[in-house]
């Protein structure tokens, strides 16, 4: 049995992107491609809206990481330069955030990944760990 070519006949969203005067309705064209155009879509507009929301809390770090410098003792000076450099460190991600596309950002990924799968795998685990953490502090 020779497998089915999704391609070959488009797959309507709703009846209403159905062509045909005669009773018998065929898929209105681009049926199959205009459904993974808007998936694709729709799936880009939510990786902005959260990539958006990060660039938020990651800004949000950096306004608490320089509450900290402002309110060490003068004991902990070497600390506030650590913390101060911390702070400028996380802006310019926050930048580079928000400056990004998500197809840029995937490339990155991507790179990152081939260059060091350890790190990769390493920072996937503590982001489904935090996830895990912050899903189950929402339910409670």
């Amino acid at each position: 049995m020779q497998p089915i070519d999704p391609r070959a006949a488009p797959i309507p969203i709703d009846a209403g992107d159905y062509d045909g005067d005669e009773g018998i309705a065929t898929p209105a064209a681009g049926g199959f491609d205009s459904l993974i155009d808007f998936a694709r879509k729709r799936l880009v507009a939510m990786v902005e809206d959260a990539r958006d929301a990060l660039v938020g809390q990651v800004r949000g770090l950096k306004d608490l990481a320089d509450l900290l410098t402002d309110n060490l003792p003068e004991a902990a000076q070497p600390v506030a330069g650590f913390v101060a450099q911390a702070s400028g460190s996380i802006d310019q991600i926050a930048d580079a955030l928000s400056e990004k596309s998500v197809e840029e950002l995937v490339d990155d990924g991507r790179a990152l990944v081939q260059a060091q799968p350890a790190a990769a795998l390493a920072v996937a685990i503590a982001v489904g760990f935090l996830a895990g953490r912050m899903l189950k502090a929402a339910r409670d």
